[in-house]
């Protein structure tokens, strides 16, 4: 009886550690990968179009885990917000200091992304290319 009892108790213990399952601490919350966590910090960037260099810092959004925050995206000096999925970001139509800005960004590695985006003032559009670089 005794026998039986310590090896009904192992496999329950076998049973009980087995299934357990260490959360997954690489970020995002719930166990889910970041997916965001390569788009984070400052990119120098050049924008083709408008012959223009500054830098863009990108921040997690606070609210969402597979959006960011761009600050000075297109060197308006504010911040839009993109939707990240995969090795792609989506900027959904956003109108920031009187501009509106819509487009995506393409991750290609930790040093280079490339994004390609409609910025219009309410009478000119314009398309550009900016290249981010770590």
């Amino acid at each position: 009886m005794k026998k039986t009892i310590i090896i009904y108790a192992l496999l329950m213990s076998v049973f009980i550690f087995g299934s357990c399952n260490p959360d997954d601490t690489s970020g995002g919350g719930g166990g889910t990968p970041d997916i965001v966590a390569k788009y984070l910090g400052t990119w120098h960037v050049t924008d083709n179009k408008a012959k223009l260099n500054y830098d863009v810092t990108i921040e997690r959004d606070v609210l969402y885990d597979t959006k960011i925050v761009m600050n000075n995206f297109a060197g308006l000096g504010s911040h839009i917000k993109g939707d990240v999925v995969g090795n792609t970001v989506v900027i959904d139509k956003q109108t920031v200091n009187d501009y509106t800005v819509e487009g995506t960004g393409s991750y290609s590695s930790n040093t280079l992304m490339k994004f390609s985006y409609l910025l219009s003032d309410g009478i000119d559009d314009e398309m550009r290319d900016a290249t981010f670089a770590k």
